[in-house]
């Protein structure tokens, strides 16, 4: 079958809607990390990470719910992780992204 504009458009539009999940799917796995991991962090931290977790949360709703309006028989669960929402904040997503992504939510100088 040939691909049309309309078709093409489509294809193009769940393309992006499953990177910004695998996106979403990445940064709320860190956040997770970050709030069951052993580090001690200061409460402001756990109060600010709990709330982007619900944000991302939230964000991962809708964007399901934009998924399943293109195709109902896609499963956005099954869609994997990807850390590069992390790149803006520093090569290879090692210690030093985290932390900018840390200062990132406190830009006070908390992190």
């Amino acid at each position: 079958m040939a691909l049309t504009k309309t078709r093409t458009r489509t294809q193009t539009a769940l393309t992006r809607l499953a990177l910004l999940i695998a996106n979403v799917h990445g940064e709320l796995a860190l956040v997770e990390k970050l709030l069951a991991g052993p580090e001690e962090l200061p409460d402001a931290h756990l109060r600010g990470l709990a709330a982007k977790r619900a944000e991302l949360q939230e964000l991962r709703t809708a964007l399901y719910a934009s998924l399943h309006q293109f195709d109902p028989g896609l499963d956005p669960a099954d869609i994997g992780s990807d850390d590069g929402w992390l790149k803006k904040f520093g090569r290879g997503g090692g210690k030093t992204a985290v932390g900018r992504y840390l200062k990132a939510l406190y830009p006070s100088g908390m992190a």
